[in-house]
């Protein structure tokens, strides 16, 4: 089966982020598939409004357009696609021990390696099209300590200077493999998302919300990709946005 993810590339110098430019291409007709790759971002972002660095040349600054055929509710299981198809490319081809934090950041001994940010148009309950935006850190050797969250890079893992066209090589045939998956068979998509995410169950967790913290053991995933938590009364609460802590690892 041809991969669809990749047959166009679009290689740009600088831009303000990846996803802006995707975003600008798939509301003007672009089809699903077309990458955008960046050198470098000047405005590169994470989840709720967070930068991301994209220094000259260091990274993976990657954005892909999707066409997407599940309802928008189902949308979130794309983002956690995009993670799976990350942490098993690190793991499989460059031997990283990586794993993933809910919902879409992609660690190595608790430091990140990868964001994940996945944009979409809705239309009522229809996705006009999605943008999956892609940061992985490949050569950096140091990180500023103002970045806020420990980070670490391919080359600091292993010592070696991968490129970033190996690097695409190995990511872009999983990603559609798992994107594929999001579309019809999202079950297998959480099964492996949950094995790559050791904190997704028996964990002891304190989830920061805007509207206060929520406290409590993980019991997995949701058929919409949603946390699973266990308050300390018993009540069961889908988590479906906010930053994760973990706090230790709790009996089942």
């Amino acid at each position: 089966m041809t991969n669809r993810l990749g047959l166009a590339v679009l290689r740009l110098e600088t831009v303000s982020s990846t996803n802006d430019v995707a975003r600008e291409l798939a509301a003007s007709g672009a089809t699903e598939g077309l990458c955008i790759i960046a050198g470098q971002q000047t405005a590169g972002r994470g989840r709720q409004g967070r930068s991301w660095a994209s220094a000259p040349g260091d990274g993976l600054y990657l954005s892909v357009i999707l066409r997407p055929t599940v309802p928008a509710s189902n949308s979130p299981v794309i983002t956690l696609a995009a993670a799976v198809a990350v942490a098993e490319t690190l793991i499989s081809d460059f031997k990283i021990d990586a794993e993933i934090k809910w919902p879409n950041d992609v660690l190595v001994r608790g430091r990140k390696i990868c964001g994940i940010l996945v944009e979409s148009a809705i239309e009522g309950n229809h996705l006009s099209y999605a943008v999956m935006g892609i940061g992985i850190n490949i050569l950096q050797r140091a990180f500023p300590d103002s970045i806020g969250t420990p980070a670490t890079s391919v080359f600091l893992e292993t010592g070696s200077e991968v490129t970033i066209k190996d690097l695409i090589a190995f990511l872009l045939p999983k990603l559609d493999r798992w994107y594929r998956a999001s579309q019809s068979r999202a079950d297998d998509v959480l099964a492996k998302w949950q094995e790559l995410s050791p904190m997704s169950r028996n964990c002891r967790v304190v989830v920061e919300m805007p509207e206060g913290n929520v406290e409590g053991i993980t019991r997995g995933l949701l058929p919409g990709g949603a946390l699973d938590v266990e308050l300390a009364n018993g009540v069961r609460r889908a988590i479906v946005a906010g930053d994760v802590r973990v706090r230790e690892t709790a009996r089942p």
